[in-house]
């Protein structure tokens, strides 16, 4: 296990770590009732894999392209004709989206004794602007993405790209996900590793494993003694 007592800083993942993306299903479903569930989750299980197949290809695609390509490929998969117009609204929820309850406080103790981060595959100024609608700006002291730089998570790059820019060796930065691919991913790079995992979700049976498991920030926040 990583010694967090040399940790200065924490990198988070923004979308479902801290801003709620689930929440968007409820939204969907009033156009199209009870499948706003399933609609969201295979558009961005389709983000994550577009991701993987053209970090593996070497070739690169811009988020926003990436993310409007798993849109059609989900509308197509489960038959649902959406008009450009409601689709680029459901995007643009991406900055209102609700934090989960617990994250402005969690991030205020965490924020006393480290520095905070998001390092993410997504759109800044969507993260900056879904940051100031939450309330929760004050406490990142900088918005990092891979996708200026032409690589994607779990790819080794984009992690480097956040050790880099913070400034801080691989072991004092801690990195925090909700996702499973993603603590994988940062683990492989060398951080020590905090999964989130909120849903009680599998992880993948790859070989890494995370440092600390916890169930939302605040029991992250009590483990690190803040």
């Amino acid at each position: 296990m990583a010694d967090f007592a040399r940790v200065k800083a924490l990198a988070f993942d923004y979308y479902g770590t801290i801003a709620d993306k689930q929440a968007l299903a409820a939204e969907i479903d009033e156009r199209f009732p009870g499948q706003g569930a399933a609609f969201a989750k295979l558009w961005f299980a389709q983000i994550q894999r577009y991701c993987f197949q053209v970090g593996q290809m070497e070739r690169h695609i811009t988020w926003d392209e990436l993310t409007i390509a798993g849109f059609n490929f989900a509308c197509a998969d489960m038959g649902l004709e959406v008009p450009h117009v409601l689709r680029d609204q459901w995007i643009k929820a991406d900055t209102r989206l609700p934090v989960y309850p617990e994250v402005p406080e969690a991030l205020a103790r965490l924020a006393t004794r480290f520095g905070l981060y998001v390092l993410s595959m997504a759109t800044p100024w969507m993260i900056e602007k879904s940051q100031a609608n939450a309330g929760i700006a004050e406490y990142f002291k900088d918005v990092i993405s891979a996708e200026p730089h032409k690589v994607y998570k779990p790819g080794r790059a984009a992690y480097e790209v956040g050790q880099r820019e913070i400034g801080v060796a691989v072991e004092e930065l801690g990195f925090v996900s909700g996702n499973a691919f993603d603590v994988i991913g940062a683990a492989n790079f060398g951080y020590p590793t905090i999964w989130v995992r909120r849903y009680g979700q599998a992880l993948d049976e790859l070989g890494q494993e995370p440092d600390l498991v916890v169930k939302n920030l605040k029991e992250m926040a009590e483990a690190l003694g803040t």
